[in-house]
């Protein structure tokens, strides 16, 4: 088996996968997080396929795509897994992740609930980081807990959104100790060069999120069968959100030091994991 091509719309994947059927090209779709693949089962076949791609990539549209997805009747299969796909969206927020995916979104949404209703105060509470050097080491956990404060809904809807995606598909591909050791490691480089560069006074998960992002880009495209992946499109998105915290565009403040070296440690942690076949 091999794959012939990675699709990230569902249904253009599904409209060459059924007009490779219609050749008799046994061939499957392999369903990721962001990417849907193009199996190719008889390897005495792949040089077809692989025209077929051609030629397909430089006019989907043609009549003879969507002709085959009509006669193999996946166009209404499509629209009822689209429907299935709503109504059970807690359940799938539940199955994405585990363990670590939903203990640090939970402590995240608690403690922001609580600064919201005024029932907390952030930036004078266990959870800051040090306010000046040298460190307790007693009080270690400080090094760390600066990515649970948030204060403002933008900035806890975007870390939450992407923190759920990303650290899900880590940890439900690669295990809970992997992605503990993303979160720590980026989440403690972050919060030390936001309080060196700029000072103490500042929180959110954004470090660990672009650890993950760093992470997830950089192993996937060093390793092109892994699960683990995230699209140039998306990346290139991601750096441009980077940038205009820098050029103060943003409608919000950003700790953007912490995101720039999360950014950094996550893709130090995927070289050498990749290096050590990890």
């Amino acid at each position: 088996m091999t794959v012939l091509y990675r699709f990230e719309n569902l249904r253009i994947a599904q409209a060459f996968s059924d007009y490779l059927s219609s050749k008799k090209i046994i061939n499957s779709i392999e369903r990721s997080e962001f990417h849907h693949q193009i199996i190719i089962k008889n390897d005495s076949q792949l040089a077809q396929a692989e025209q077929e791609l051609s030629e397909f990539l430089e006019n989907p549209n043609q009549k003879k795509y969507l002709s085959a997805s009509w006669q193999s009747g996946h166009i209404e299969e499509n629209s009822s897994e689209l429907a299935d796909a709503n109504a059970n969206l807690l359940s799938n927020f539940k199955q994405h992740g585990g363990i670590i995916t939903h203990s640090v979104f939970i402590t995240c949404f608690v403690i922001y609930a609580m600064i919201a209703l005024g029932l907390f105060e952030p930036m004078h509470s266990i959870f800051s980081f040090f306010t000046h050097q040298p460190f307790d080491y007693l009080q270690s956990w400080r090094f760390i807990t600066p990515a649970f404060l948030h204060f403002s809904l933008l900035h806890i809807v975007f870390n939450l959104l992407w923190w759920w995606q990303l650290a899900g598909l880590v940890e439900t591909h690669q295990g809970k100790q992997r992605l503990l050791l993303l979160f720590v490691f980026s989440a403690i480089a972050s919060n030390l060069a936001q309080f060196f560069l700029v000072g103490p006074y500042f929180g959110g998960l954004s470090g660990a999120v672009y650890g993950l992002v760093g992470y997830c880009w950089l192993y996937g495209s060093l390793n092109k069968q892994s699960h683990v992946q995230l699209p140039n499109s998306m990346f290139i998105f991601l750096l441009g959100w980077l940038a205009l915290g820098f050029v103060d565009l943003l409608p919000a403040n950003v700790a953007n030091y912490a995101h720039l070296v999360g950014l950094l440690a996550g893709l130090i942690l995927a070289t050498v994991c990749n290096k050590l076949r990890l």
